[in-house]
């Protein structure tokens, strides 16, 4: 999927249906016209950086094959859209000599932001934090559940993958039994016909923890021993217990959506 439209998809991606390309680029243009010769330049050099590593489809190739496509999209931070759109706005207003000019500005930016349908306050786009780490307390539970429980340090969790990455901003102790790179390319209920001998282990633990699947415990038993499992967290609907019982981990506690099972071996307070 290269070519000038990827980079567009990704854009879509990760910038939702807002408006905030688009005023983006008028804010280029205004800064050009109305801007000191100091803004000018920085345009210039914003513009420059973002035509060379950003919109640009050999740097979206070259970061396809170093750092894998799904990546792509952290250059995107790269773009001063935010600030641009700030100073811009900001510039705009104060720079009005009347006041109905600078009240007529000021409704003009407000119905960017909050009117029509691609705009920048778009549903859910503003919401108060559950909390002062901004996780879902499903996941705090998770964490708080392994560290009551936990008999070392840095103990291996493999997570489904909701809560993988956001498990580790709570807890950066805990290890992953899945990287990354497995559940970029080998999430799915398929078969092992195109999984190398590498991620043949975790893709055994993804079909199972993400998933849901039941139909081979010797080869997810030998998998969680080659990746030292010390616990697994999967979702409470695939109803796990009776299926992981047989792999070697019990039941310790569950929370809303999720449930945390242990390895027998660590002689845990493990639910029978």
């Amino acid at each position: 999927m290269y070519g000038i439209e990827s980079v567009r998809q990704v854009f879509e991606t990760y910038m939702g249906p807002t408006a905030y390309m688009s005023l983006f680029l008028v804010c280029i243009v205004y800064g050009f016209c109305h801007g000191d010769e100091r803004g000018r330049k920085r345009l210039i050099f914003s513009v420059i950086l973002s035509v060379l590593f950003i919109f640009n489809e050999l740097s979206l190739r070259l970061m396809g094959k170093v750092t894998g496509i799904n990546t792509y999209y952290r250059f995107i931070w790269a773009v001063p859209v935010l600030p641009m759109i700030a100073w811009v706005g900001t510039k705009a207003v104060m720079e009005r000599k009347k006041l109905w000019e600078k009240a007529a500005v000021c409704v003009l930016l407000l119905a960017l932001f909050g009117g029509g349908t691609s705009t920048f306050l778009t549903e859910g786009s503003i919401r108060v934090p559950e909390n002062i780490y901004n996780l879902p307390v499903d996941v705090i539970e998770v964490c708080e559940i392994i560290d009551k429980h936990k008999e070392k340090e840095h103990p291996v969790v493999a997570f489904e993958s909701e809560s993988q990455t956001r498990a580790r901003l709570y807890d950066p102790t805990l290890v992953w039994a899945i990287s990354r790179k497995a559940y970029q390319r080998h999430n799915n209920a398929e078969g092992y016909e195109n999984v190398g001998k590498k991620y043949r282990p975790q893709k055994a633990i993804i079909r199972a923890v993400n998933h849901g699947m039941k139909d081979e415990p010797e080869r997810l038993a030998k998998a969680l021993a080659k990746e030292k499992v010390d616990y697994i967290v999967t979702f409470s609907s695939f109803e796990m217990d009776a299926y992981l019982e047989q792999v070697g981990y019990g039941l310790v506690d569950s929370t809303g959506t999720r449930s945390v099972y242990a390895r027998k071996e660590n002689d845990l307070e493990v639910n029978q």
